[in-house]
């Protein structure tokens, strides 16, 4: 990298910054800013500056340099302080010593990083209404799991070894919690969004986040209400038709971060079904627009450790158990195993897939036996609508689940034949 793209893209990304400074701050008094957009630039040069000496004169100037920057800043920010009026943020002067720190970065052989930061400095800073307006609408509950789900995350997978231990050498404890984090954080995701959706059109919307983390429950609570003569059974219909679509597509997401060289025959077997699925939802949404149903709200935070912890050993008993059976009965008895740990949880059956032995299956078998708990579970639910939502009005709601589970079931027979090596 020559030294002038760094001092270049240090003025650009400097400039970036301050343009959003000083846009943030352009009603301010006159000398009531600590920088503007110049200075931002400025400041990002000075660590470029700071880091060509530092490599090409002496590191010491380099540390007088970017020393007399950073103080100077704190100098001017205290004298901000003092001053009478109280619109005085800390975020200021954070992101002027951040600025110097992108410049010298620049310069010392973390160009492409410091660039991405800075695009990442500026969106933050950006999106400071939006932050703000998520942080009132969260609970004790909620700010209680997003710790919790930090600590999983940065505390407990750095910690865990990566190694295959236990019986059969089944287990590997970081890639296993690697995918509760992935897992829980998409349930965290699709609960915190479900809580913004409301009106009687929320009711189809929530029901698709719902499902992200689950869509049994978002079926059977839609299927329950559909006895009610006092909502109109198209949005909860509708709903149901949305969560039928969101099962499959988490799935396909997983497996894309599981087992990528399987994702394209498992898209064929159970594509089709999304794409029928995501119909009915569009369809019966638009009939549905104007209902009186009432809007689906998130009952329960559906983030915590103990769930979190009782779903890796779940996985980590039936990973054991399908080895066993593995042994005792080839891979049909696995197959078994897993289409029946679909009808308690998706999620499981296809981490357990994931972590069978390699070679055991090809990869339309392996796509074949990820869609099988898929199938399992729609077929359940197919029978759980009716059952809770009565005949005439839940068999209308099951239609989007039986096509599913029939579309699925065409596919596997298609493209792999039932044939599990």
């Amino acid at each position: 990298m020559s030294n002038l793209v760094g001092l270049l893209a240090a003025v650009g990304i400097g400039l970036l910054i301050g343009l959003e400074r000083g846009w943030r701050q352009r009603d301010e008094h006159a000398g009531g800013r600590i920088a503007g957009i110049r200075t931002y630039a400025l400041l990002a040069l000075g660590g470029a500056l700071s880091g060509l000496l530092a490599l090409n004169v002496s590191i010491w100037f380099g540390l007088i340099c970017i020393g007399g920057i950073i103080v100077a800043l704190l100098l001017a920010h205290r004298a901000r302080l003092a001053e009478a009026d109280d619109n005085v943020s800390a975020t200021n002067v954070v992101v002027s010593i951040l600025t110097v720190m992108l410049g010298l970065a620049m310069m010392t052989g973390f160009l492409r990083e410091a660039i991405v930061a800075g695009g990442m400095m500026t969106l933050i800073l950006a999106m400071r209404e939006q932050l703000h307006g998520w942080l009132r609408t969260l609970s004790a509950e909620d700010v209680r799991a997003v710790a919790v789900y930090g600590a999983i995350t940065l505390v407990v997978l750095p910690l865990l070894p990566d190694k295959n231990i236990g019986p059969y050498a089944a287990l590997n404890p970081r890639n296993l919690w690697l995918v509760v984090v992935f897992v829980t954080g998409l349930s965290f995701a699709g609960y915190w969004a479900s809580k913004r959706v409301g009106d009687a059109q929320g009711t189809i919307i929530a029901a698709a986040i719902g499902a992200t983390y689950s869509s049994t429950a978002v079926t059977a609570e839609l299927s329950r209400r559909l006895r009610s003569s006092q909502e109109d059974p198209l949005p909860l219909r509708a709903g149901i038709a949305a969560a039928t679509a969101m099962m499959p597509i988490r799935i396909s997401i997983l497996v894309a971060v599981l087992l990528p060289g399987v994702l394209l025959p498992f898209l064929a077997m159970v594509g089709p079904a999304i794409a029928v699925a995501l119909l009915f939802a569009v369809l019966l949404y638009w009939r549905a627009r104007g209902g009186s149903s009432k809007a689906m709200t998130a009952r329960r935070n559906p983030f915590d450790i103990w769930p979190a912890i009782g779903f890796a050993a779940l996985v980590g008993v039936i990973v054991i158990l399908s080895r066993w059976t593995i042994d005792q009965y080839g891979g049909r008895g696995v197959s078994i195993l897993i289409g029946l740990t679909g009808l308690y949880d998706v999620d499981a059956a296809i981490v357990t897939a994931s972590n069978l032995p390699t070679g055991l299956l090809d990869r339309s078998s392996l796509a074949a036996l990820l869609a099988l708990p898929v199938l399992v579970n729609s077929a359940l639910k197919a029978v759980l609508v009716p059952v809770l939502g009565g005949v005439r009005d839940g068999a209308r709601a099951a239609i989007p689940l039986i096509a599913s589970a029939i579309l699925i079931a065409i596919g596997i027979a298609l493209i792999n034949g039932f044939h599990f090596a």
